[in-house]
């Protein structure tokens, strides 16, 4: 009888993380999309906010196994063909963020809205500028910077409308969350 309950609590346990994973790739997908359509602002051309940086950054504080480093890399490289970017680009980008997120996670869980907001526009201004260094690289001279500003401008702006979104997601997870070991 014993052997049985636990055998239930394996099940459930599976269950359960599927269950996460699958959810959170499911919203990953979603923002994938949408960070994929550019917008056109005057004088400065074409930036893309990334949406895909704000649920890396959150998913990293709140509950880091939701979303796996090779999940991340994953959704990344799916960007960089999406959207014509260089390949990998993306991916070691978003890795990054993630994984520098993970090691100040135990600072940013006992902060206030604001300080993890800030902490977010840090890492959304050091994604700016590893990817406008990248296209400078890739293109063999300095790209215009202003396309690459305005992104971390507006992904950092985006992020106290994608919180409240992504904490319902967080919230319907069920399991270990914030605050916990995950």
């Amino acid at each position: 009888m014993a052997f049985e309950r636990g055998d239930d609590n394996w099940q459930e346990s599976i269950l359960g993380i599927l269950r996460r994973w699958g959810v959170t790739l499911l919203v990953i997908f979603a923002l994938l999309l949408t960070s994929t359509f550019p917008f056109t602002l005057a004088n400065i051309g074409e930036i893309r906010p990334s949406f895909l940086l704000i649920a890396v950054y959150y998913w990293a504080v709140m509950r880091p196994s939701t979303l796996p480093p090779f999940g991340v890399f994953a959704v990344g490289l799916a960007f960089d063909l999406i959207a014509d970017y260089p390949f990998g680009l993306s991916a070691l980008t978003l890795v990054l963020a993630q994984w520098i997120t993970v090691s100040q996670r135990k600072f940013l869980l006992g902060q206030s809205f604001i300080v993890m907001w800030m902490g977010f526009a840090i890492v959304a201004a050091g994604a700016g500028a590893l990817q406008w260094a990248a296209f400078s690289l890739f293109e063999f001279h300095l790209v215009n910077i202003r396309p690459c500003i305005a992104s971390a401008i507006l992904t950092a702006a985006f992020f106290p409308l994608a919180v409240p979104v992504l904490s319902a997601f967080n919230s319907q997870l069920g399991g270990r969350g914030q605050g916990s070991r995950d």
